[in-house]
């Protein structure tokens, strides 16, 4: 009888658990996991995972976990033979540490733990598994011993666990007599004759399981076999003959003692009697926040808010508009509506009133907004103090919680419902609603709901400040420089003209492909679309370069049309009252929490070619005034190496005379550094930054020139050197594939549901993103976190974040002072992060300077 038959009938399930043969899984499948304050967690995260992994499929009724007591569990077997389990080496000292954590845990969940002197785990389970069949209940017994599979009948189930820690092997008697081909009362006999060398049991030297199975299968039992003797001839008999002794010696250590002094105790292993905060607060405690989210409903505690001085109704409050208070009771809901602001606080009630008055009240309050960076702009073009309006952000909070999900402002969430012009009390209530919702979630994150408290919300301040600021643009210089863009292609079309031998819109693609691979027949590259044209993409061009002068003409026409339409056509349209250019820069974009930049974006303005970085030129301080750049070096690879914990990059970056392209080529070459060519370094250049990306042989080999063959046996060697990288990749990509999220050194998470796609692209490409997202999404957090610091110490007016760098304008006289504290605050925003940090300083007077 399985599980499912068991339920049919009316039966009650109880799950017996081998302790600590889960531990020691969960402990070898993540040592290094530990709280903040060091405490080695991992096997307790390992056992918790299971546990809950049992929960969700087997929905016991009853739950125990057995455990081997320390230094006497196998006193009573080592008088029968004084070798059992003499190989086992002790385990490490902080495997006994989590111990007591982990008993605290079982406490939360109400499940005993039994341990016994002269009993193993084994005896343990096998008695309370009796006891409960001999009451009708069905049992299924969990461990990674294969011992277990003795105990198997008609009520008796076995789920071994294999690798990993989800990865479960189910045995009833038809499952185990299809895998081992003979029956369950056979199998201590099985043992007897081929020995467990994990624990040390003899067997019969010579015997393996092939031959011991077939030895059963004719004669049923260990006696039947040695009834038989003469029977069997050649080195099996003698083999046999030599070993009866340790054959009958092992059947006695291998069997699982029923008689172990266990009570069937079903009130304290009852799964529903389980202290569900108890069990949520010591998940908190331990940052086991994933597992928070996958436990089963039952097991859920549901904090009761209206006991919370900042709880709110669970429906949308019947909110009406009152007159305003002397003060504001905490915490208080900030909209705006047309030109009006709209307050709110725990009472559920909405006041409408001006800016100036809103300002004097809201002082020193906790707010919470949709958008905190949108009403931070409305106060600031009122020319109010606004840093009291970092508070919790609803917009924000729901990406955070969910960044696949795109965020919605107050008005597109009422367009959704087909409402265009919400009431004050709507949009209140809407937020309140929010509020309600979000906060206990991201409370039950403690890592997340840190990073949104201190980092992202508080950002929005200094991002609405950045965008008000602005970035002043020359208007003459990008006219001029339109001018002879225009020039240039004009000449580029001439001449692509002359060499096709006709006039053709060479911005047409499908034009393009007939001039190209018809007119001049230059081969094409891959098949035919459907419109009958060939591909003329900037990679198909690149893998023609050289064949015609005519495709380089292409390629540089098609790189100055679209820097004059895109950018220096496009940018003055952009140009503010001011003189400025005020971009939009958005937390809610990206995944990795960068920051993105939009009408216009500025963060892309091309700066690989010369023409793309005489835009910058355009982008300028005003007299008197410099711009100062701060930008990290090699940030990623930096932070790949402290996450991965690769101590020989670490120790690369330490030196700051070592460039970490050439010492990697030295090392894939095996040459000395100084003897690294130009083209080796950019090979390990390039591999560098690719593998953060996924990149692949193919990719290696387009991106270099290598052979297909050259570029697999280069990425191989890098992994050989960088070892701790591939396996932070594979860790990332495990956690990826079994917990649905990967996350930043500080909790900032990206939903993975993509890796398991039956989709071949969408999955790879799903692994390519969960690969990236720790490392470039803790470069994001670091960044935000220096903007932080700079805007509140330095009081610097910071006007740009591109990439991996800082812009601040400041007084000339002043540029060198902000320089040299802006690289300290960079290079030492987070002095625990295990490698260390270098920041490239340089001032200009405009951006192409920098």
């Amino acid at each position: 009888m399985n599980i499912v038959e068991a339920r049919d009938a009316g039966k009650k399930i109880f799950v017996i658990i081998d302790g600590k043969s889960i531990f020691y899984r969960g402990y070898y499948a993540m040592p290094n996991l530990s709280t903040p304050d060091g405490t080695a967690v991992g096997g307790v995260y390992g056992f918790t995972s299971l546990a809950l992994e049992i929960m969700r499929r087997l929905n016991p009724d009853y739950v125990a976990v057995a455990w081997d007591k320390p230094k006497t569990n196998i006193r009573r077997r080592k008088k029968i033979y004084a070798g059992y389990k003499a190989n086992r080496h002790p385990a490490p000292p902080d495997f006994y540490t989590q111990l007591p954590i982990l008993n605290e845990l079982l406490k939360a969940l109400n499940w005993p733990l039994y341990e016994y002197d002269d009993y193993e785990a084994d005896d343990i389970m096998g008695t309370l598994s009796q006891k409960a069949n001999d009451q009708g209940i069905h049992t299924i017994l969990v461990s990674s011993d294969l011992d277990m599979l003795q105990l198997i009948d008609d009520d008796t189930e076995v789920y071994a666990l294999k690798k990993g820690l989800s990865n479960l092997d189910k045995f009833d008697v038809k499952a185990f007599e299809n895998k081992y081909g003979i029956k369950v009362n056979q199998f201590l006999d099985l043992k007897s004759l081929k020995g467990d060398s994990s624990d040390n049991i003899p067997g019969v030297r010579g015997v393996g399981e092939k031959t011991a199975t077939s030895l059963l299968q004719k004669y049923h039992s260990l006696d039947g076999v040695y009834n038989h003797l003469d029977e069997i001839t050649g080195s099996l008999h003698d083999k046999l003959a030599a070993g009866e002794k340790d054959a009958y010696m092992s059947r006695e250590l291998a069997l699982i003692q029923l008689d172990a002094p266990v009570p069937l105790d079903l009130k304290a292993t009852d799964v529903t009697k389980l202290d569900r905060k108890k069990l949520h607060d010591k998940l908190l405690e331990l940052r086991f926040t994933s597992l928070i989210e996958r436990l089963p409903e039952a097991m859920r505690y549901e904090p009761d808010t209206t006991t919370n001085a900042e709880a709110v109704n669970n429906e949308l409050p019947d909110v009406k508009i009152a007159s305003l208070p002397d003060e504001l009771k905490d915490p208080v809901i900030v909209v705006i509506k047309d030109d009006a602001i709209i307050l709110s606080d725990r009472r559920g009630v909405a006041y409408q009133t001006d800016f100036p008055t809103a300002a004097r009240l809201l002082i020193n309050h906790k707010i919470i907004g949709h958008n905190l960076k949108s009403i931070t702009e409305q106060f600031l073009n009122h020319d109010l103090k606004i840093d009291y309006l970092a508070g919790f952000d609803t917009q924000h909070a729901g990406f955070l919680i969910n960044s696949l999900e795109p965020t919605k402002s107050l008005t597109q969430i009422f367009a959704e419902r087909g409402i265009t012009d919400p009431t004050a009390e709507q949009l209140v209530g809407e937020v309140w609603h929010r509020w309600h919702s979000l906060q206990p979630k991201l409370a039950a994150l403690p890592k997340l709901y840190k990073l949104a408290t201190t980092v992202d919300f508080p950002l929005q301040i200094v991002l609405a400040k950045m965008e008000k600021r602005g970035v002043l643009v020359d208007p003459i210089k990008l006219a001029v420089m339109s001018d002879k863009l225009a020039d240039d292609i004009s000449k580029l079309e001439r001449s692509i003209w002359n060499k096709v031998g006709y006039e053709f819109n060479i911005s047409s693609p499908k034009q393009l492909s007939v001039a190209l691979f018809e007119k001049m027949n230059i081969p094409p590259v891959g098949k035919r679309k459907k419109s009958g044209s060939y591909s003329t993409s900037a990679k198909v061009l690149a893998k023609l370069s050289g064949y015609s002068p005519v495709i380089e003409d292409v390629t540089k026409y098609r790189e100055l049309s679209k820097l004059k339409s895109t950018y220096v056509d496009a940018l003055p349209n952009a140009i503010a009252a001011d003189g400025r250019i005020h971009t939009t820069f958005d937390q809610g974009i990206t995944s990795t929490g960068r920051l993105s930049s939009s009408n216009p974006n500025l963060q892309n303005i091309p700066t690989r070619s010369e023409r793309g970085r005489e835009i910058k030129a355009a982008f300028i301080a005003p007299t008197g005034r410099v711009i100062v750049n701060a930008d990290y070096a090699q940030f990623e690879l930096r932070l790949a190496a402290a996450m991965a914990g690769d101590q020989n990059m670490i120790n690369m970056f330490a030196d700051p005379n070592n460039d970490i392209h050439t010492m990697t080529a030295a090392e894939a070459y095996g040459v000395r550094p100084e003897q690294v060519t130009p083209i080796q370094r950019r090979h390990a250049k390039v591999i560098n930054f690719g593998v953060l990306y996924g990149m692949s042989p193919r990719g290696l080999s387009d991106a270099t020139g290598m052979t297909f063959s050259e570029a697999k046996k280069f990425i191989e060697r890098y992994f050989e050197i960088r070892k701790p990288i591939r396996d932070f990749i594979d860790r990332t990509l495990k956690q990826a594939d079994e917990i649905g999220y990967v996350e930043t050194m500080f909790g900032r998470r990206r939903p993975t549901p993509d890796v398991k796609s039956s989709n071949f692209m969408v999955r790879e490409a799903a692994k390519r993103a969960a690969a990236n997202m720790p490392i470039q999404g803790t470069e994001a957090d670091l960044m935000k976190m220096a903007m932080l610091k700079i805007e509140d110490i330095l009081g610097a007016d910071q006007i740009m974040q591109v990439h991996d760098s800082i812009m601040v304008e400041c007084n000339e006289s002043d540029a060198e002072q902000i320089a040299s504290e802006m690289k300290n605050i960079m290079e030492n925003i987070y002095p625990n992060l295990g490698v260390k940090l270098f920041v490239d300083i340089k001032i200009g007077h405009s951006q192409k300077e920098i």
